[in-house]
């Protein structure tokens, strides 16, 4: 098995967190941010379970985490995980939905999972 790669960067002008994980093996536990994640799985096949439903998440999946969504994830068949995803913070969020739609609101993501065709993953895959 190889070893874990994590490598964090993070954009001033853009105020905006990305992160690039290979190798992953790791169980997360269940958990919350306190801002927004938009991740890409460029390969590997999880058990994700966000707000207490199930679906399982694979290469070339998306994700999006509202603020305080709970979630976790297992690695299924031992597969690791390389993951990219950028970290928004409500703040940051909150200007661009301005800039784009001229409203002052946070947006929400309906669907925590999305395939690579850009349908929601519906519960267990």
């Amino acid at each position: 098995m190889g070893q874990e790669e994590r490598t964090v960067r993070f954009d001033h002008d853009l105020q905006i967190e990305a992160y690039r994980f290979e190798g992953i093996m790791q169980k997360f536990p269940n958990h919350f941010h306190e801002y927004y994640v938009i991740g890409f799985i460029e390969s590997g096949q999880r058990r994700l379970s966000c707000k207490n439903k199930e679906y399982v998440i694979g290469t070339g999946d998306l994700i999006f985490f509202n603020p305080l969504d709970n979630h976790a994830c297992e690695s299924i068949d031992n597969e690791t995980l390389d993951y990219r995803c950028l970290n928004i913070k409500p703040e940051v969020m909150r200007k661009v939905t301005k800039e784009i739609t001229g409203q002052d609101y946070l947006p929400s993501f309906a669907s925590p999972a999305n395939d690579k065709d850009g349908r929601r993953i519906t519960k267990n895959g």
